[in-house]
């Protein structure tokens, strides 16, 4: 058992986990969907997009604050939670957690968008192969991966990946100032202005479901964790909140990843596809779409390292993202009781969904082609579950002895993001029966 470090740079070693959930938001929040917000709505929405990245992952510290304390999965202290219970092979499952288990279809939805954006990237990169072709590429490349890999493995991957791409993203914002298209304060000011465009109210609530931290990876989160070995105490309260401090700066280096991975590409989008009114995409195609931004700013050479930094970080998305579902799913069917719990059964469950997801992924995106929609369906669905995962936390750590529950500051902070939850969950009901796109 691995001693909790006490200092904050002893911490900065045990970082891991926010690296994992960063190349799993960062692809499908940021390189997609963040911009095409940025193509619609201009500047207004710039306070929207910083509220979907800082709102959220207090909710995810304070689960995974729970996850630490008890070492149980996410969804055996979901099951704790009152209301109606399954009982099957002994094993108590409350609604809560089948609605979460449902919310799969939409999720895998989502990763078929993925996969199609990915595979858009690759045909542009090696033409000869259709984007079909790259589709059923990359699902493969996905499970070998994963079937073979571990987590150390994982994380090295994504590391890079996600390190270089901030990097870039950075320096392209920094590029446009000195163009035509540079960001003046008083548009930066309008972006803070709290205003919303309804008729954009479906795209910018799939934006807060599925940019920053969603309900998603905050439920994946707390397994990347329970492997990272945050839980690894002996319930000695001083040592529980050691792990705990250490699982806090994990997050806030999430908060400073997907920031620095998300608001460029904004504004990027902001900048330059809402000047040249290219929303919707033409044609459908993220991609070309999305390398409109690249080209402006640096001219036409910059397609050539646009679309291999698209097909990778959109790549690192779906790897990672896969990797969380492969832990997730794997949990649903133990804690459920839909598979009977013997030894190795959860490492079995999790090659085989590794193999499963991404097929699913395919056939997602055959039967709905349209990488924009699935992603859509996938973000409205992850912000309809944020409200669910906040009463989690509210009422789980409420239940953790004295001295290892958040502070008073901070449960009035969850219960403030529980309102704003709720009302985006009306305002998601109300743009659908007026018929807002």
């Amino acid at each position: 058992m691995i001693k909790a470090p006490t200092s904050f740079f002893q911490r900065l070693k045990f970082i891991g986990p926010s690296i994992i959930v960063t190349g799993s938001v960062v692809g499908s929040g940021s390189i997609a969907l963040s911009p095409l917000l940025g193509a619609a709505t201009g500047f207004a929405l710039l306070w929207w997009l910083l509220l979907s990245l800082w709102s959220k992952p207090l909710i995810q510290a304070e689960i995974s604050r729970y996850v630490i304390a008890t070492k149980k999965t996410f969804l055996e202290s979901f099951s704790d939670m009152p209301g109606p219970k399954t009982n099957i092979r002994d094993k108590k499952a409350s609604w809560l957690v089948w609605f979460m288990f449902i919310g799969v279809i939409p999720s895998v939805a989502g990763m078929g968008g993925l996969a199609g954006a990915v595979a858009e990237a690759g045909h542009l990169m090696l033409p000869m192969l259709s984007v079909e072709a790259w589709v059923l590429t990359a699902c493969f490349v996905t499970w070998f991966i994963l079937y073979l890999g571990t987590y150390q493995t994982l994380e090295k991957i994504l590391l890079g990946m996600v390190f270089f791409f901030s990097v870039v993203t950075l320096i392209i914002a920094i590029s446009m100032q000195s163009t035509p298209y540079a960001i003046s304060s008083q548009q930066l000011l309008t972006g803070l202005s709290f205003t919303f465009p309804f008729e954009h109210a479906a795209l910018a609530l799939a934006v807060f479901g599925f940019t920053g931290i969603s309900y998603g990876e905050i439920m994946a989160y707390t397994y990347w964790c329970l492997e990272k070995g945050y839980a690894q105490h002996n319930n000695e309260p001083k040592e529980v909140k050691a792990w705990i401090k250490v699982m806090q700066t994990d997050v806030w280096a999430t908060v400073f990843f997907v920031t620095i991975g998300t608001l460029p590409f904004f504004l990027l989008g902001a900048a330059v596809l809402n000047t040249l009114g290219l929303y919707p995409p033409p044609g459908g195609d993220i991609i070309q779409t999305l390398l409109n931004m690249f080209t402006t700013i640096l001219g036409t050479w910059a397609k050539w390292f646009f679309i291999p930094l698209a097909f990778f970080v959109l790549f690192s998305t779906m790897l990672s993202g896969t990797a969380a579902f492969t832990r997730t799913i794997s949990d649903y069917l133990i804690s459920m009781g839909l598979v009977a719990e013997k030894e190795n059964t959860r490492s079995s469950l999790i090659k085989i969904t590794a193999f499963v997801i991404p097929l699913f992924s395919a056939i997602a995106y055959f039967l709905l082609p349209n990488p924009i929609t699935l992603l859509l369906i996938a973000g409205i669905w992850a912000a309809l579950g944020l409200p669910i995962i906040n009463i989690g936390a509210l009422y789980l750590t409420s239940k953790l002895t004295k001295d290892l529950q958040p502070k008073p500051i901070t449960k009035k902070i969850l219960w403030g993001t529980l309102i704003l939850q709720l009302s985006m969950a009306m305002l998601i009901l109300f743009s659908q029966m007026v018929g807002f796109s």
